[in-house]
C-alpha cells in the first residue's frame, strides 16, 4: 500500500530533506459591484413659462445634481487560504509506485484532482472597471439663440402752433429693441404648436399630396426631432453618468453574524470618504447558516485519537447570506457557499480517486480503491 502523510504547514517543523510537495485549500471572497448613477438636470431657459404657454406643470427651474445606487451585484470567488497550506510527505512512499499518484493543481496551487484527470477546469476573476458615459450637449438649446431683436414702431405726435391754428405733426420712428424672455418663450411655444399641426397634417393626409410611406416617415421624424429640440427650451435636459465600483470582502471563520461597513454614500456627492460630513454608511451584513456546527463537533470528537498518517485534506463549506444595506434599507441579497465557514477534514491515507470543487475545496467525486 502506498504510504504518504499529509501535514498542515503551520503545525509542523520545517521538513529537513523530506521529499514531497505543497498544496493549498481555497477560501472564498465576496466581490460587490456597485453601480452609481449621477443625474444632472440642466434647466431650460424658458422653464418658468412651460406652464403658461404649454400647460406643463412642475418643470424644474434650477439646475440640480443627484446620485443614486442603481444596481448591486455580488459574486463569490476562490483564492488560496493562507491558513490552509499542506505538505505531502513522501519520505515513506515507495519509488516503484510513485507514478500511481496523479494530482492536478490550479495555477495558484489549489488541489483539484487526486488520481483523476477526466475534466478540465478554468477559474476566472473579474477586475474593477469604471464606466463613464457623457452626453454631448454642444448643440443643446441651439434654438435658444434665435433673433434677439424685434422691430418696434413708435408714433410720435408733435403739436405745432402756427398763428391761431394748432397743427399735429405725426412722426413714425422705427427702432430695434431687445425681446423679453417671455416674448421669446411665447414665440417658441407658438412654433411648437405649428410643428405639431404640421405633423398632424402629414400623418392624417390633410395636405392631400400622395407622399410615399418613406417620405411621410422621414418628414414626421424630422418634425418630431425639431419639436423635441424646441421642447428642451422649456423642459431642459437630463444627463446621466454611470460609475462602477468594486469592493471585496473576505469572510473570517470566527464570524457568525456581523455588520461590516463598505463605503459611505451621499445622494448629493456619490461615494465619499469616511471622513465626509454627511451621507450614510453602506454595509455588508453576514448571516451564517451554521449548518456545519454539528459536523464540526463530531469531527473534533472523532479526532481525539491521534492519527499517525493523514490523507489529503479537503473542505466542507457552509452557506451564508450576504445583504447590502444602504443605511437601514436593504438593496441587495445573495447566498454563497463559504469554505472558511465550514470544516476541514481529511481523506483516508490510501489510493483514492477524488475530484474536488475548485471554488470550495469540497469533494465532488471520490472512489476508494
Amino acid at each position: 500500500m502506498n504510504t504518504y502523510n499529509v501535514l498542515k504547514v503551520n503545525n509542523i517543523e520545517p521538513a529537513q530533506g523530506s521529499p514531497g510537495f505543497y498544496y493549498a485549500l481555497p477560501r472564498n471572497a465576496v466581490s460587490i459591484d456597485i453601480i452609481v448613477t449621477k443625474t444632472r438636470h440642466i434647466s431650460g431657459p424658458y422653464a418658468k413659462y412651460a406652464s403658461k404657454y404649454l400647460g406643463i406643470k412642475n418643470v424644474p427651474e434650477t439646475n440640480s445634481v443627484s446620485f443614486s445606487i442603481t444596481d448591486v451585484k455580488m459574486n463569490a470567488y476562490s483564492e488560496p487560504d493562507p491558513e490552509q497550506y499542506y505538505f505531502v510527505d513522501l519520505s515513506k512512499y515507495k519509488s516503484s509506485q510513485r507514478n500511481s499518484l496523479l494530482l492536478r493543481f490550479s495555477e495558484s496551487g489549489l488541489l483539484q484532482d487526486i488520481n483523476d484527470n477526466s475534466e478540465d477546469r478554468v477559474m476566472e476573476e473579474q477586475r474593477q472597471q469604471m464606466e463613464k458615459t457623457e452626453i454631448d450637449y454642444s448643440e443643446t438649446f441651439k434654438y435658444f439663440t434665435g433673433a434677439n431683436l424685434k422691430e418696434q414702431i413708435d408714433t410720435i405726435v408733435e403739436k405745432l402752433n402756427v398763428d391761431t391754428m394748432t397743427i399735429e405733426k405725426r412722426i413714425v420712428r422705427r427702432s430695434m429693441v431687445e425681446k423679453t424672455l417671455e416674448e421669446k418663450a411665447r414665440e417658441a411655444a407658438d412654433f411648437i404648436t405649428v410643428i405639431k399641426d404640421q405633423r398632424l397634417d402629414i400623418i392624417t393626409g390633410a395636405q392631400e399630396v400622395a407622399y410615399s410611406d418613406a417620405t411621410i416617415r422621414l418628414m414626421n421624424d424630422e418634425l418630431l426631432k425639431l419639436e423635441k429640440e424646441y421642447m428642451m427650451l422649456f423642459m431642459g435636459i437630463t444627463e446621466t453618468y454611470t460609475y462602477q465600483y468594486r469592493y471585496t470582502y473576505i469572510p473570517e471563520s470566527h464570524i457568525y453574524n456581523a455588520l461590516i461597513p463598505l463605503f459611505k454614500f451621499s445622494k448629493y456627492t456619490g461615494v465619499v470618504d469616511d471622513e465626509f460630513q454627511g451621507g450614510q454608511m453602506v454595509y455588508i451584513k453576514v448571516s451564517r447558516g451554521k449548518n456545519t456546527m454539528a459536523l464540526n463537533e463530531f469531527i473534533t470528537a472523532n479526532n481525539q485519537k491521534i492519527e499517525t498518517t493523514n490523507g489529503f485534506f479537503y473542505r466542507i463549506p457552509e452557506y451564508a447570506k450576504f445583504s447590502i444595506l444602504n443605511g437601514v434599507e436593504q438593496i441587495a441579497e445573495a447566498s454563497f457557499l463559504i469554505s472558511q465557514f465550514g470544516v476541514v477534514t481529511s481523506l483516508p491515507a490510501g489510493n483514492v480517486n477524488v475530484q474536488l470543487y475548485p471554488n470550495t475545496g469540497a469533494i465532488r467525486k471520490v472512489e476508494l480503491k
